[in-house]
């Protein structure tokens, strides 16, 4: 399970200050949504500056203007990048053919999607590879439980799958148990954490089940 950081800030500084202290932890850096329109494609160029190898994410939820926001995600070319499930198919189709070009992976993000075994089924017949199941912080209920939907999107043949949405150091493990998502979103456990770079030493130690062998200090 691959541990990746959502940069859900609205401070530039902040948040490359914590991409300089966690790069070498986690395996995929987020560009939050938030923090995207704050900053503008100029700050995937930022945070390579700092961390080179690092695939990054850009959470540009696009739905509409698939065509112009397929083409501005090309132009800072982000390994992967985020649509919403709920987007039209001409336009799923339209961003997956741009993505395919030039050399992006699409994530579905299916949060608020009604029904999304079968949403998922739909995007994976148009071409989609990477579905992401979001719940909001506050859905509430047994954490593994809220992430259920994993089960069923996987089974749609998806090649991968992330969760996201309030994950804590108590609720992984159960849900890397219940549902075994490749990819687990991290956002403000780490972010608003004391020790940025320990708290995701330790989210990195539960994902790939075993003690890190990475110090707290760089």
């Amino acid at each position: 399970m691959q541990v990746q950081l959502a940069l859900d800030l609205l401070d530039p500084e902040q948040a490359l200050s914590v991409v300089e202290q966690v790069h070498d932890v986690v395996d995929i850096i987020e560009v939050g949504t938030s923090l995207l329109k704050l900053s503008g494609i100029a700050i995937v160029d930022q945070i390579r500056e700092i961390a080179p190898d690092a695939p990054i994410f850009v959470d540009a939820k696009i739905i509409d203007g698939p065509q112009r926001e397929a083409d501005l995600m090309a132009e800072c070319a982000p390994r992967y990048y985020s649509m919403l499930a709920v987007a039209a198919d001409t336009a799923v189709s339209r961003v997956l053919e741009t993505a395919g070009r030039t050399g992006s992976e699409v994530v579905f993000d299916l949060q608020s999607v009604a029904d999304p075994a079968r949403r998922a089924q739909e995007l994976v017949a148009l071409g989609a590879t990477a579905l992401c199941v979001h719940k909001n912080t506050d859905h509430g209920g047994a954490p593994a439980d809220s992430f259920a939907d994993v089960l069923a999107v996987r089974a749609a043949g998806a090649t991968k799958v992330s969760v996201a949405g309030g994950i804590s150091t108590q609720s992984l493990p159960l849900i890397d148990v219940a549902v075994a998502p490749d990819i687990v979103i991290i956002g403000g456990a780490i972010l608003a954490a004391p020790d940025p770079r320990a708290a995701a030493l330790e989210f990195r130690a539960l994902a790939t089940g075993s003690p890190s062998t990475l110090q707290s200090t760089q």
